[in-house]
């Protein structure tokens, strides 16, 4: 058997230990909270972490990027891995707590996020970054895509 990709999530998704738990299409939809009305004025910084493990039987090398802008012109995601992301367990104390070693970026189909090759039955640590200018207006749907290239 070949690479095999799964997303897990981490200890209510702030890093922290890894899990079992593998997410869904609809959970990984739903990494980040709805933007509150306060949030949306005065503006808002957070942070997710994703377990990007590898159920296969060879080592997986792996590609993310997204669709940039997003919907919203007011909203922007940021991916990044952390200095040594294989077998991490950093946690953050809350969702507004920036992930030590971990440099964020926009990854574009021009900018792609490569992680380190993934072992068979290892993973490695995907930090996002979501930023909402001050301002933002009330959306009911503000899409991201990620798409993700593995072998």
């Amino acid at each position: 058997m070949a690479a095999s990709i799964q997303f897990r999530m981490t200890t209510d998704r702030l890093g922290g230990a890894a899990t079992s738990t593998q997410l869904s299409t609809t959970a990984i939809h739903n990494l980040f909270d709805i933007i509150t009305p306060a949030e949306a004025v005065a503006g808002d910084i957070e942070y997710r972490a994703l377990d990007v493990y590898n159920s296969g039987d060879a080592t997986a090398t792996f590609v993310a990027y997204y669709n940039t802008p997003s919907s919203s012109t007011y909203t922007e995601i940021e991916a990044g891995i952390e200095a040594a992301p294989t077998g991490s367990t950093t946690a953050i104390a809350d969702e507004s707590a920036a992930p030590a070693g971990v440099t964020f970026a926009i990854r574009s189909s021009a900018a792609k996020l490569t992680l380190p090759d993934i072992a068979a039955g290892a993973y490695v640590r995907l930090w996002f970054k979501r930023i909402v200018t001050s301002g933002a207006p009330n959306m009911s749907n503000d899409l991201i895509t990620m798409y993700v290239d593995f072998a």
